[in-house]
């Protein structure tokens, strides 16, 4: 709002203080100069943003002389104050008198845009109560509210509220609210059955976990998919065979470095003997260490093979099962259009068969 709109506004909402209304009784002389005293003191307070006491000056000047003006200062003050459903209030009387004759030509132009911006700040609170609960009551702040209203959705301030719902025969909803300007909350409502008459107590029942409320405005969590069994499964056969593979190559590798330990060993009790010093059935001591490697050697070389082996199938058998869930493993829209693999064993052939 410009400076040049603030001023004709608050000119026509001082002049309509003087001019007659036929939907009420005329003030007295002193009572119209009391009223101009209080406008013109909430212009001063509005120019120094104190709007408690502006607020406070134009409600009397109201009880004297009812014009759009006042109630258009009036919903802005009100606003800048945060009481923004107070403020739409306002803002609907001036807009009532207007219909009803009152003549301010500045206040009807400003009017229509301050009333639908404001109204895009409010939040408002939707409930969804279920449809089996008979004759809700509901409260915000121990304010009293028809539950169709609610299901409609009504406007609050912003700022902390209390919810409570309850019904006959029902276990209470109680919710504390934090509105922000422009919230759109839906909230679901869940009432239920009271225990019957010497049933447990409800200290006793385990609690169920209050429903979250959901912004109308918030897009669906995407559900898990159904396929995550096949994920795992084939998840865990890759570990075992690349388990398996390791294996086979880390040992195939101390196989080799063993043979090579027995080669150097059979190579020095081969020069002993060629000299004539003996072989390992008589060793003596040059060659009782070479002797020991050798045997040393030879067990490790079969050792590593028979891991090795070990290893290697294990990573086939591995494979072979990843390749298996691959192809055989239903999908999660099994039937559905598209195309699929899967291996066919019969009676004297082998082979994949394959659909769209």
């Amino acid at each position: 709002m410009t400076f040049r709109t603030r001023l004709l506004a608050q000119l026509i909402a001082g002049a309509a203080l003087f001019v007659p209304h036929s939907a009420q009784a005329e003030p007295s002389p002193a009572e119209i100069s009391a009223a101009k005293h209080a406008f013109e003191r909430a212009l001063t307070a509005e120019t120094e943003q104190r709007w408690a006491d502006a607020a406070l000056q134009l409600r009397e000047a109201v009880a004297v002389k009812d014009t759009p003006g006042l109630r258009f200062h009036l919903a802005r003050c009100e606003t800048e104050l945060g009481r923004l459903l107070e403020a739409s209030l306002e803002y609907d009387r001036a807009l009532e008198l207007l219909r009803q004759g009152a003549k301010a030509p500045d206040v009807q132009k400003l009017l229509p845009p301050a009333r639908s911006e404001l109204l895009q700040r409010l939040p408002r609170l939707t409930l969804e109560i279920p449809a089996d609960v008979q004759a809700p009551q509901v409260s915000i702040d121990n304010r009293p509210y028809p539950p169709s209203e609610l299901s409609l959705g009504v406007p609050l301030n912003p700022g902390p509220h209390e919810l409570r719902v309850h019904a006959t025969g029902r276990r209470p909803f109680e919710r504390a609210l934090s509105l922000k300007e422009g919230d759109r909350i839906v909230l679901p409502v869940t009432l239920p059955l009271a225990a019957p008459a010497g049933g447990p107590s409800d200290a006793a029942r385990v609690p169920e976990p209050p429903p979250q409320p959901r912004s109308s405005n918030v897009a669906p969590v995407p559900e898990r998919s159904p396929s995550s069994a096949k994920l795992y499964l084939m998840l865990g056969e890759s570990v075992l065979t690349a388990a398996g593979l390791g294996l086979g190559i880390g040992y195939a590798v101390a196989g080799s470095s063993a043979s090579a330990r027995i080669d150097s060993a059979q190579a020095t009790i081969d020069s002993a003997a060629a000299s004539g010093v003996g072989g390992c059935d008589t060793p003596n001591s040059d060659l009782l260490g070479a002797c020991s490697d050798l045997v040393t050697a030879i067990e490790d070389h079969d050792r590593a093979v028979l891991i090795s082996r070990i290893g290697f199938v294990t990573a086939g058998v591995g494979a072979a099962a990843l390749l298996t869930t691959w192809l055989v493993y239903p999908s999660p829209r099994q039937g559905a259009a598209g195309f699929s693999v899967r291996p066919v064993a019969g009676l004297g052939h082998l082979g994949v068969s394959g659909r769209f």
